[in-house]
This record gives C-alpha cells, sequence and structure tokens, in this order.
C-alpha cells in the first residue's frame, strides 16, 4: 500500500509540478481541517440533542412531582430551604439532591 501511493505521488509530481504539487497540499490540508471541524460540531449537536431530551424529561418528571403534590396524590412535602441550601453542590450537580421527602422525613428514591 505504502509502494502504491509512493509511485502514485511520484507520477503526479512528474505530471503536476511541484507547484501544483504543493498547492494540491496545501488544499487537501484545508478540506481535512474542515472536515473535522464540521465532525466535531456534528458530535457537539448531537450531544446537544441529548442533553434536551435529558433536561425535557427532568422537567416533565417534576412537573408531574409537582401536580401530583398539589393534588394530594402523594405523601411527599418539600424540603425546608435549610435543608436545601444544606446540600452540598456535588449532590446537586449530581441529581442526587432531592427537594421532596416523605412524611417521615425521608429521601424518595432516585427513579
Amino acid at each position: 500500500m505504502e509502494l502504491q501511493l509512493l509511485v502514485i505521488l511520484a507520477v503526479a509530481f512528474l505530471v503536476f509540478g511541484p507547484e501544483k504539487m504543493l498547492e494540491f497540499a496545501t488544499n487537501l490540508g484545508r478540506m481535512v481541517r474542515k472536515l473535522r471541524q464540521e465532525w466535531a460540531q456534528i458530535q457537539m449537536e448531537m450531544e446537544l440533542s441529548k442533553l434536551k431530551e435529558e433536561l425535557k424529561k427532568t422537567q416533565e418528571e417534576g412537573k408531574s412531582k409537582v401536580k401530583e403534590y398539589l393534588s394530594g396524590e402523594t405523601n411527599l412535602k418539600p424540603r425546608s430551604q435549610k435543608e436545601i441550601l444544606e446540600t452540598t453542590m456535588e449532590e446537586l450537580f449530581k441529581g442526587n439532591a432531592s427537594v421532596l421527602e416523605d412524611k417521615e422525613g425521608n429521601k424518595p428514591k432516585s427513579s
């Protein structure tokens, strides 16, 4: 494979000359860079879409919990502001910080 590529490059060098080969190499480098940038952007957009879906799902779960609480269909009650403020940032970012507890003071298990 390497020998074939070397032969192709040698023939191209003889046919097009050194100036054109340099121009081809420059354009090829630009094209590869552009393709990598586009691919990274596509991956980022896919990840963003996935995160938006997760956020939408979490919002819907939150809405349903609030509706259940307001309608009295659940035995959960809101935690106090003091308890919520004592929650560490790490728990918040991991999604382990519940703002509800049952009537005995136990936090509900994550679903």
